[in-house]
């Protein structure tokens, strides 16, 4: 006797369209389909048996047809100094990713990852020196959010804002990142606004064209660090393949497609990227944006020689932009006792 295996699908993953498209292949009705979209977006269940407005049937159906990916909470971390929250989860297959919670005034953004490690080896960064792995499917970002929502909704709290920059480059996972806040966004789910998303990029010039093309509400931010291409190439390789030329190029033409302002982060590095020059060629480089400039003290990696520098030396590099009609911030460092801070992240293995 010939046993046919059916090969379930992740029902989590799957947009409003896909999801209406399987489901009507199993006979069900096109008001289930909206029926079961909000048990999983906006109820965020993860359990078919919870579906109580669907028969019974129906739920062994789904059952028998797909499956709810896990998500595991192996470590959660808060900051005794500014109550910064880390999450640490295993996915499927015994991947971990790392995800932050920051809370500013009774608003929360939540960080993030996009892939499990990174490739693109920028050496400041915490997460460059892990093991590239894969770059996170629609559910696993989705999961993220899900399990941190749950965990606000207990606090009578919700999330405000969230921020692709935690672990990996958020523009190699282009569809599956555009894919999950599609879903975040729908109105039978979290019915978030686009315009509260941000996307970071190193500066991958083809994926910054895609995404102009796209005229999405969702914010862009860019990884500066440096003006000068040799300088920035040290630090970040990618500036070896998309340099300064082809990446203010490429930004150009979308600021002036979408007419949004941009992001740029900028970590400012001791003896490195701070001097009073660099704020001067930084003030030449963004002066035809409409922008915002995070400046972001260097927070401290595992094996890295680089260093902060001083609040004298951060103030003076900030006031020149200041002075130079550069819009910009000067960041308080967040989560850094717990390894949460900008480029900090990086996974403990030893907790499986």
């Amino acid at each position: 006797m010939k046993v046919i295996i059916i090969e379930k699908l992740n029902i989590s993953g799957l947009k409003y369209d896909t999801l209406e498209k399987e489901l009507l292949k199993l006979n069900f009705k096109k008001y289930n389909v909206k029926q079961i979209f909000n048990w999983l977006h906006n109820k965020m269940e993860d359990n078919f048996d919870n579906f109580s407005n669907i028969s019974k049937e129906n739920r062994n159906i789904l059952s028998k047809n797909f499956f709810i990916p896990e998500i595991t909470l192996l470590d959660h971390l808060i900051s005794e100094n500014d109550n910064t929250e880390k999450f640490l989860f295993k996915l499927q297959g015994n991947v971990l990713i790392e995800s932050v919670l920051i809370g500013h005034k009774n608003r929360y953004t939540l960080c993030v990852s996009s892939q499990a490690g990174c490739a693109l080896g920028c050496e400041f960064c915490a997460t460059a020196t892990m093991k590239f792995e894969k770059n996170l499917d629609i559910s696993e970002i989705l999961m993220q959010f899900y399990y941190v929502q749950k965990y606000l909704n207990q606090k009578g709290n919700k999330l405000d804002n969230v921020v692709f920059m935690g672990m990996g480059e958020p523009f190699l996972n282009f569809d599956n990142v555009m894919d999950s806040i599609d879903i975040l966004n729908s109105i039978d789910g979290q019915n978030c606004s686009k315009r509260n998303f941000t996307v970071s990029t190193s500066g991958l010039v083809p994926y910054i064209e895609k995404f102009t093309d796209l005229d999405s509400q969702v914010n862009l931010a860019v990884s500066l660090h440096s003006v000068n291409d040799e300088y920035r190439s040290k630090i970040m390789p990618v500036n070896k393949k998309y340099p300064l030329k082809d990446l203010k190029k490429s930004l150009l033409a979308y600021q002036k497609k979408t007419k949004k302002r941009i992001s740029f982060e900028y970590i400012l590095i001791d003896d490195f990227n701070c001097s009073k020059n660099d704020a001067f060629e930084l003030t030449k480089f963004l002066r035809e944006f409409s922008c915002l400039v995070n400046l972001i003290p260097y927070n401290p990696v595992a094996g890295k020689s680089y260093a902060t520098p001083s609040k004298t030396r951060q103030q003076e590099f900030y006031r020149i932009l200041l002075k130079n009609n550069i819009n910009a911030t000067l960041r308080e460092t967040k989560g850094q006792d717990i390894a949460a801070a900008c480029g900090q992240l990086k996974v403990k293995r030893e907790l499986i």
